[in-house]
């Protein structure tokens, strides 16, 4: 999945500019995520609302040195939310070159393109950390971002108090099919996947044609009964690339298998 924008942003390289106050005086709006949504507080101590962010441009440092402008065209609740905490923004970046301004984000599963910000950041390995002051830009159509609108929210808890986070982390490696946990991915794109898990958030219904490629915890995979695209890596390269896999793949792989999250594919 290749629609994250960049690397995470450092939080010390955040600057945002509202347009009706361009030029305001120092101190300037300061900026902080709540679940997914931009907080922007005035030097007055006022937030300001959801519907006035359209217009905002933010300019983020990536961690290269390079500085990216990103605008906000517009702002939305994500409908399949049902407690109404995931918004969703049309977010636009300026080209260095020409200086147009174009759409951030790759056309996500329903060819939209959107994004939104998460405090915290993903290691080189795929590892999503909380490093404080610094925020994630994601767009809906990235492991990232798909993991949240499947309802594993990192901020949030079970009704049971369980932590949502390990399921998130989770996720974003099946979605990848980050088998050996080390951030790289084998599948692609648009590859159709069925996941489930024990605690109610995504159920366990069975997709015709479908059969079960793996179980996953935050690690990567526990076990694998079949990579999920044909002619991509074989169990055997699997088996020597990442040793703590070697009996636990094919027939050794279940649903019985304790493990956070399953996934079935096409794969076989």
């Amino acid at each position: 999945m290749t629609s994250r924008l960049g690397a995470a942003v450092v939080g010390g390289l955040l600057l945002l500019v509202l347009p009706a106050l361009a030029h305001a005086a120092a101190p300037g709006p300061r900026v902080a995520v709540e679940g997914t949504a931009f907080r922007v507080q005035l030097p007055d101590g006022s937030v300001l609302p959801q519907d006035q962010l359209v217009g905002v441009v933010l300019t983020l440092g990536d961690g290269s040195g390079v500085q990216r402008r990103i605008r906000i065209d517009a702002v939305e609740h994500d409908t399949r939310d049902k407690l109404g905490e995931v918004m969703l923004y049309t977010l636009s970046e300026a080209d260095p070159v020409s200086k147009q301004w174009r759409n951030a984000c790759d056309p996500d599963p329903d060819g939209r393109r959107l994004g939104f910000p998460l405090s915290g950041a993903f290691t080189p390995d795929g590892r999503y950390i909380a490093a404080p002051g610094r925020i994630l830009i994601t767009c809906t159509g990235g492991a990232e971002g798909k993991c949240i609108r499947f309802g594993y929210k990192p901020w949030r808890t079970t009704p049971e108090g369980e932590a949502l986070r390990p399921y998130y982390q989770t996720c974003v490696r099946l979605v990848r099919a980050d088998y050996g946990g080390d951030g790289v991915g084998h599948t692609r794109n648009g590859t159709p996947i069925d996941l489930f898990d024990r605690i109610g958030i995504q159920r366990d219904e069975v997709a015709p044609g479908m059969t079960l490629e793996a179980a996953f915890d935050p690690d990567g995979a526990v076990c694998v009964a079949h990579p999920r695209l044909p002619g991509g890596i074989s169990l055997d390269a699997l088996g020597r690339q990442y040793p703590r896999l070697a009996g636990h793949l094919d027939a050794d792989c279940s649903e019985h298998v304790p493990a956070l999250l399953y996934v079935r594919s096409f794969g076989r």
